[in-house]
């Protein structure tokens, strides 16, 4: 691939700030300031009244000079609540998988192109009580159908001991969860097909998470 990339994995909580505004101008300028090729969000509103009725991940990707999609997992009162990939080039291919929960789910799984250089990325939201460990192989089986080199990011509320992913490398970053004082490594970077060079913890001025970044190379 000989290729470098920066990852990065951000469960934004609608762009919600420590006093509880939803500030979602704010949430896209701490998004660029990530500098992020491949960046997956979790917790993102489409046309809800407490983001003023904002498309949450096009205002995002407009800051980050992005392509996007968004993958919904709930309708909510007329407007939608999922998850969203942001791309610096092209996305291609998008499948939006839902996944069995007591509070749905679902992820992207897409094709990412940067600069020329194709992967296979999924970005995901997974369950609580118990329902990730399910939903992980379900994702991992749609990556592995696809080309490497592979990345799945998001939010999979797992500790690091619970993430079982054959064939790929977990990133060990650190707490991100919660944001104030992180004391819980439940945001994940995985990797098929390439070599991670270096991982940070990066608090922003929204969400009660940290964002994780990853940067990788090919191997």
């Amino acid at each position: 691939m000989g290729v470098a990339l920066r990852l990065a994995t951000f469960n934004i909580q609608h762009g919600k700030t420590p006093s509880g505004r939803v500030d979602v101008k704010l949430l896209a300028t701490a998004c660029a300031a990530l500098e992020a090729d491949v960046l997956s969000l979790q917790e993102v509103d489409d046309g809800l009244r407490r983001s003023r009725d904002t498309d949450t991940a096009a205002t995002v990707a407009e800051a980050c000079g992005m392509a996007h999609v968004f993958g919904p997992a709930i309708e909510v009162r007329g407007g939608r609540y999922g998850n969203a990939l942001l791309v610096r080039g092209e996305i291609h291919d998008v499948e939006v998988v839902p996944l069995e929960d007591t509070e749905p789910r679902s992820a992207i799984v897409a094709t990412a192109v940067v600069d020329g250089h194709r992967l296979s990325v999924c970005a995901t939201h997974l369950g609580l009580r118990g329902q990730a460990k399910a939903q992980l192989p379900i994702l991992l089986d749609a990556l592995r159908a696809r080309p490497a080199p592979r990345v799945l990011l998001g939010d999979l509320n797992l500790h690091p001991e619970d993430v079982v992913a054959p064939g790929f490398t977990r990133v060990p970053a650190g707490p991100t969860f919660p944001a104030k004082a992180p004391r819980r490594e439940i945001d994940h970077v995985l990797l098929d097909g390439l070599v991670e060079t270096a991982a940070v913890v990066v608090p922003l001025p929204v969400s009660d998470h940290r964002a994780l970044v990853v940067e990788v190379r090919s191997p």
